[in-house]
């Protein structure tokens, strides 16, 4: 049993089993190499290994819409999850699940923000939908499957450093007022363009006061105190006090000027309608930003945008 580097980052397990000389390809660290390493030696002298004794030819696709069913639909964020769930339908859904070994993960995960374009936060929520699946696949569908390991396991992945503090320079900034200006109006026409007229004043919001997505999202129009200048934050503090935010004098003819929807008492009522769960910004934002030539910015960056 031995690990040796291939290339940074990248190493291989050799061992040898049933008379045979095997080898797996460990894309991470020396120590998780090490690791993967000892469970082989371990596995081998229990007789048992990690490959699936049985092929089983289990499609991806059939996998993906048996967790759809179980666990993604009933999920609050139902709406994202299934965005995620097609697109690694579309990228691996004629694969056998025996197929997808850690390699192909790692393949597939790279491509998020490589071919693909996500930011990071934007792949870890996609691995983590994938984690979970396999999870289950090598669990409690085992048998249908035929694998016992979650292959997104021998995945070491990259997380976005919370503490950073990335935001807008003027420039930045002013190229980004200047594509949510361009987009108020539907193209060729004088009718009002109200996905881009609602993510104008939510980002205009962000920017001005700091609040957060989800305080944003469930503002009521009461919540908005034009005489005293104070936006009220839906958000209780300790003590029972609520959290006020300044409204300057630009931001509250925004707020005046923007469509209200009719019997209504929140500002951006939920796309699904009232039922819906949740409230999604991700994607249009994320064209705004390639837009207006941002890199490398989210939309919880706004606060310390309003905060430099």
């Amino acid at each position: 049993m031995s690990v040796h580097k291939l290339d940074e980052e990248l190493y291989e397990v050799r061992w040898r089993e049933g008379g045979r000389n095997k080898s797996q390809t460990v894309h991470g660290s020396r120590d998780l190499a090490r690791k993967i390493s000892r469970k082989k030696m371990s596995t081998r002298d229990e007789n048992r290994h990690l490959d699936v004794k049985k092929e089983i030819n289990y499609r991806m696709s059939d996998l993906i819409g048996r967790y759809w069913t179980h666990y993604g639909s009933k999920k609050a964020s139902a709406d994202r999850e299934m965005s995620i769930v097609e697109g690694i339908r579309s990228e691996l859904g004629r694969k056998f699940v025996r197929e997808l070994d850690g390699v192909a993960v790692q393949r597939w995960y790279e491509n998020l923000t490589g071919k693909r374009g996500l930011a990071d936060n934007t792949a870890v929520r996609h691995f983590n939908v994938m984690h979970h699946m396999m999870e289950k696949a090598s669990t409690l569908w085992s048998k249908e499957t035929g694998i016992d390991r979650n292959p997104a396991d021998l995945i070491e992945m990259y997380r976005p450093d919370d503490s950073r503090e990335r935001y807008l320079s003027a420039e930045e900034l002013y190229r980004l007022k200047l594509e949510l200006d361009d987009r108020m109006l539907q193209k060729g026409t004088k009718n009002p363009n109200r996905t881009n007229l609602r993510m104008r004043l939510i980002v205009l919001i962000a920017v001005s006061t700091g609040m957060r997505s989800a305080e944003i999202h469930r503002l009521l129009w009461s919540d908005v105190k034009y005489s005293e200048g104070l936006i009220a934050v839906r958000a209780k503090l300790k003590k029972g006090k609520e959290r006020y935010v300044p409204l300057a004098p630009e931001l509250a003819a925004e707020i005046r000027r923007y469509p209200a929807v009719i019997d209504e008492e929140r500002i951006f009522p939920p796309k699904g309608g009232p039922k819906s769960k949740r409230q999604r910004l991700e994607g249009s934002f994320d064209d705004l930003l390639k837009r207006a030539k941002i890199r490398d910015f989210w939309f919880h960056d706004l606060r310390h945008t309003f905060a430099s």
